[in-house]
C-alpha cells in the first residue's frame, strides 16, 4: 500500500482546480490604449431594469459619457453604502474620464458593463455573458479591461469574464478586495488594495485613492505583470466603519 494514496478514497473536502492560463500581452503604451471597466459589483443605470438579486447573469450597457449620478447598484451580496455614497468606490468612472484629460491612457471604450456576479450561474457566465461582453468590447478595440466584483461570488464571475476577454485579446486587470478568490479561479492579471468590499476602487469621495488604485494598476500591466496570475499588493488602505 502507497502511504500516499489510496485507490477508492478521495478527500471529503472540495479541492478548487485554477483554470489553465489564458494571457494577452499588452502591447501598446497606456498613452496609446483605449481601456473599459467592467463591474460584477452590481452598477447600472437607474433607468434600466435592477438586477435580480438572489441570482442573475444578464448584464447592463453603460455609456462612458454618462453623468455617475446616473448610476446606482442593485445587489444583496454585500453592503452596498459606499457605493450609494460613491458609485466610483466600484466603478470610477469619473477617475476614467480625468486619466483621458491628462494623457495618462488614451480614450475609453464607448460602451462599458455592469453585471450582479452573485450567484451560481458559472456556466452561463463562462459561455454566454463573458463571451458576449467580451465580443462587445473588441469590436470597441478595447486594449485593456479593468474590473471589479463585490462579494466572493462577485470576483468568481468577474475573474471568469476577464478570462473571456482575454481570450478575444485584450489585457485584463482584476481590482480585487477578496485576491486569493480571483488568483484561484485564474484571473489574468490582480492588484489589490487593503479594502473592503464594495469599495474596491477606493474610499468613497477619496478621488486621490481611487485615482492612485487606477494609475498604480495600470503602470502593473504596462510595466511589471509579465506573465499569468501575477498579483500585486496595493499600499493603499480602507476600512469601512459601519
Amino acid at each position: 500500500m502507497k502511504l500516499t494514496v489510496i485507490e477508492g478514497m478521495q478527500s471529503e473536502i472540495f479541492v478548487p482546480i485554477t483554470p489553465d492560463p489564458v494571457w494577452t500581452p499588452l502591447a501598446k503604451p497606456l498613452s496609446e490604449c483605449k481601456v473599459a471597466f467592467i463591474t460584477a459589483g452590481g452598477i447600472h443605470q437607474k433607468s434600466q431594469k435592477p438586477f435580480h438579486t438572489s441570482g442573475d447573469y444578464s448584464y447592463r450597457a453603460i455609456p462612458s459619457d454618462i453623468s455617475t449620478s446616473e448610476l446606482m447598484v442593485t445587489h444583496g451580496g454585500f453592503d452596498n453604502s459606499d457605493i450609494n455614497k460613491d458609485v466610483n468606490a466600484m466603478f470610477p468612472l469619473d477617475r476614467l474620464r480625468e486619466l483621458v484629460q491628462e494623457g495618462f491612457i488614451g480614450s475609453l471604450a464607448e460602451e462599458m458593463y455592469g453585471f450582479m456576479g452573485g450567484g451560481g450561474y458559472v456556466d452561463k457566465f463562462r459561455e454566454e455573458t463573458g463571451p458576449e461582453i467580451a465580443s462587445k468590447l473588441k469590436a470597441q478595440g478595447v486594449d485593456i479591461v479593468l474590473c471589479t466584483g463585490g462579494c466572493g461570488t462577485c470576483h468568481r464571475s468577474a475573474t471568469i469574464v476577464t478570462r473571456c476577454c482575454e481570450q478575444v485579446g485584450i489585457s485584463c486587470c482584476v481590482i480585487a478586495a477578496l485576491a486569493p478568490i480571483a488568483k484561484q479561479q485564474g484571473a489574468p492579471r490582480i492588484t489589490a488594495p487593503h479594502v473592503p468590499i464594495g469599495s474596491n476602487a477606493g474610499e468613497p469621495n477619496n478621488k486621490e485613492m481611487q485615482t492612485a488604485i487606477l494609475k498604480d494598476t495600470l503602470i502593473f500591466m504596462e510595466k511589471e505583470a509579465d506573465h499569468f496570475g501575477m498579483c500585486k499588493v496595493l499600499p493603499y488602505e480602507y476600512r469601512h466603519n459601519v
